[in-house]
């Protein structure tokens, strides 16, 4: 014991040592208990007693990832990562830290788009090490990844997954299964990225671009894919100790009982060998699950007669018993295939299997919707209810034993397998209201509020405004998502059929399909003209390629893409090597729409703000990392919109901003943390609404929140032009001066109702 001791010691402090240089700015207590999490994990390893679960988080909803865990008392394992992962597995608390293995079937955008941050959420979390098993390719996409993440502290390791190899750990066995397309001819093609260096970051610690980028010109790639399916067998549980059997042995209470429960077999002082199976019951049945995806048609063949299921389908088989669940990652047109249906068919009637794929209906989230309700009574047009079809159920299957995939679904596999249990996660709005409504005085400022409204409303002659343009908030949050906020994204609607979206963090794509519903939502992807991405920080484009590629089903017509310079060898690395994406757009750098400095030729610049209908577009650079920008927006009417993107305060911006009609302006920092703002090269609430001062803004609009107060970030009461911004606010101009109502409200509804609610 004092060896062990000694050990789990010197294992604390070297691991303490290493952080204390890359955590610089973290206490030593902190540090400390990271390492002691760390250790404490490992040692968990030795426990083959494990609990364990399958718990499906994300159905493959169209803007929703498709994902599945495995949650045990040991560590947890990911199944695909599509976008959105990460704010999910944070919501229905799925420990990133407890994250060691994730298993991709394809390298496509639903299965990868989650992983940058879902890493570096992990990361930030204590991961210090993770095995991704994939096709081949997916360590080329990490490394260029890193010109916009930093995963410094994160090892990633990629174990071979050649066919019919075996991963083995403490939880579970892995058999790789690959599926290949009918034999035709392999093209291959260069990959051809600009050499351009790429430099970008700052030292203020978020997450930030890495100083230089490698290119590999002239490296051939082959344009198919592989698929790779598993076969997890998890450890079957050991059987517990016969105490009787050991008493009549001889063997006294101690260590031994230990060694022999671990599945050892001891020596007794006489020579006698004791072993293990003798003094302890029989192991339970292995349990096992498979996880496939057949992507097309073109797979069937490989897929359907691959042996390694053609054994579990063998009538009279001993492994059949033994599969609790096929998860289907298959998309709906290909699983609805008769041939498919076919295979599925041969399976025992007793294994049951859940359908995660595009023609599932929800959503996941029941935070977001839970936000909108209480919002949703302050102003119902400015907080919009959003659509109930987002969370109808799914679509029946005639067959019992086949499950459409919802959020919170739940299969225990260990001590004993169960069955699929089904979740309600979304309450009536009534459950919400009720429970706020009970809050002291709450209902008095209400009624206070709803009356001031109405004097405001008639002062304003709201009754009688243009219904555009019109601007939603999709994203308010900062670095990373969480249940009520999530990564930056604006849509400014200009009329009914041009859009322009202002930053595109991870989940954009779902969060316009939850303001909008499906049918709905796709004419706003018609509509969106122009994207314009800020800066290369991860939670201000991570959403462009799904998006890219959701409005490509939908149409033919290029948007604009507003870039920084060093975005564009990620978007080439990624359409070269993945899928097609460039054809969807045309590039405009944002340096040149510098103020009065402005690179484009007349006529393309006529072309370009004639398609989008407005009458001009700017762009400052901003005190953040290096190709930062600031924007405004002229619209044909005159009405100036600018939007600060992440930066200090800036003189640039407040020279762009000029008597601007409204500012959109990060406050990622609360007060009293200026030297922190100023450090990560941020703003505080007070510098945000000085710079709306300073350039004589009619109105200010905070976001950007950090997420240490996502739900109430502070706000100066003595602001009367001043409001803050919060997911699925929708507002026209002529409705700013009504926000600064609300703050009175907000606070007893949020601090007083987050204390009953939320954990």
């Amino acid at each position: 014991m004092l060896h062990f001791t000694t050990y789990f010691y010197k294992c604390v402090i070297r691991n303490a040592d290493v952080r204390i240089k890359l955590y610089h700015t973290k206490s030593f207590a902190y540090l400390y208990k990271l390492a002691a999490m760390q250790q404490k994990k490992k040692l968990k390893n030795f426990n083959n007693n494990f609990n364990g679960t399958l718990k499906i988080l994300g159905s493959g909803a169209p803007g929703t990832p498709a994902f599945l865990y495995l949650l045990t008392d040991q560590s947890n394992y990911l199944f695909n990562c599509g976008e959105g992962t990460q704010r999910l597995s944070q919501e229905y608390h799925c420990k990133l830290s407890k994250l060691t293995d994730i298993f991709l079937t394809t390298l496509s955008w639903k299965n990868v788009g989650g992983i940058p941050g879902l890493l570096l959420t992990a990361q930030d979390n204590g991961l210090n090490e993770v095995n991704i098993h994939c096709p081949e390719g997916l360590n080329r996409f990490i490394e260029t990844i890193q010109t916009f993440t930093y995963l410094p502290n994160l090892k990633i390791s990629y174990p071979s997954v050649y066919e019919y190899e075996v991963y083995k750990d403490n939880v579970m066995t892995v058999t790789y299964v690959h599926i290949t397309k009918s034999l035709k001819p392999t093209e291959e093609h260069s990959l051809h990225m600009v050499n351009e260096k790429q430099c970008y970051s700052n030292v203020n610690g978020k997450r930030v671009i890495s100083e230089k980028v490698e290119i590999n010109e002239g490296k051939k790639t082959k344009s198919i894919p592989c698929v790779i399916c598993y076969i997890c067998e998890i450890h079957p549980r050991p059987g517990k100790l016969a105490i009787n059997k050991c008493i009549e042995l001889g063997i006294s209470p101690g260590p031994i009982l230990s060694l022999l429960k671990r599945g050892l077999n001891v020596t007794k002082d006489d020579g006698t060998i004791i072993y293990s199976k003798d003094v302890c019951h029989p192991d339970s049945s292995k349990t096992t699950f498979i996880v496939v995806e057949c992507p097309t048609e073109e797979y069937l063949d490989s897929f359907l007669n691959h042996p390694a299921f053609l054994k579990y389908q063998q009538a009279g088989s001993n492994e059949q018993d033994e599969i609790c669940c096929i998860f289907h990652f298959t998309p709906e047109k290909v699983f609805t295939n008769q041939r498919y249906q076919n295979w599925i068919a041969k399976f025992s009637s007793k294994i049951e299997h859940v359908v995660i794929n595009n023609a599932n209906s929800c959503m996941g989230s029941e935070a977001v919707y839970k936000n909108q309700y209480l919002l949703n009574m302050l102003h119902p047009e400015i907080f919009p209810l959003l659509p109930k079809n987002n969370i109808k159920e799914n679509k029946e299957i005639k067959n019992n034993h086949i499950y459409r995939a919802k959020a919170i679904q739940t299969l225990q596999v260990r001590p004993t397998v169960g069955s699929i249990i089904q979740s309600t996660i979304h309450n009536e709005p009534r459950t919400y209201i009720t429970k706020v409504s009970e809050i002291p005085d709450f209902l008095n400022v209400l009624n206070k509020l709803k009356v001031n409204i109405h004097e405001k409303s008639i002062e304003l002659n709201l009754d009688n405004t243009s219904d555009y343009p019109r601007i939603i908030m999709l994203g308010t949050g900062c670095s990373v998502p969480n249940k009520v906020r999530n990564t930056s994204g604006i849509l400014l609607r200009v009329d009914k059929n041009n859009s322009i979206l202002l930053d595109c963090g991870e989940g954009t794509l779902g969060q316009i399909i939850r303001f909008y519903g499906l049918s709905e939502s796709d004419n706003i992807l018609r509509s969106i003209k122009a994207v314009y991405i800020s800066h290369i920080h991860a939670d201000h484009h991570l959403g462009l390629i799904g998006l890219l590629l959701r409005r490509k089903q939908l149409t033919s017509e290029k948007l604009y893409l507003l870039i920084p310079t060093c975005m564009i060898p990620w978007l080439n690395f990624y359409n070269d090597r993945f899928e097609s994406i460039t054809q969807q757009y045309t590039l405009v750098k944002n340096s040149d729409l510098y103020m009065n400095q402005h690179k484009l030729s007349a006529s393309f610049e006529s072309t370009l703000l004639s398609f989008l209908n407005v009458k001009e577009i700017s762009t400052v650079f901003v005190a953040h990392c290096k190709q930062s920008y600031g924007i405004a927006v002229i619209l044909k009417d005159d009405k100036k919109i600018i939007y600060s993107g992440d930066t200090m305060f800036s003189q640039n911006l407040i020279n762009l901003g000029k008597d601007c009609d409204l500012l959109i302006h990060e406050a990622t920092m609360d007060n009293g943390l200026e030297m922190l703002a100023k450090r990560k090269l941020h703003s505080t609430t007070s510098e945000a609404i000085n710079a709306g001062k300073f350039m004589n803004a009619k109105f200010t609009l905070l976001t950007h929140f950090s997420q240490r107060y996502s739900k109430i970030p502070y706000l100066p009461e003595k602001e009367t032009n001043v409001g803050l911004a919060y997911d699925y606010m929708e507002i026209k101009l002529p409705q700013l001066p009504l926000l600064p109502l609300f703050y009175p409200c907000i606070k007893i509804m949020f601090n007083e109702y987050n204390k009953v609610l939320d954990d």
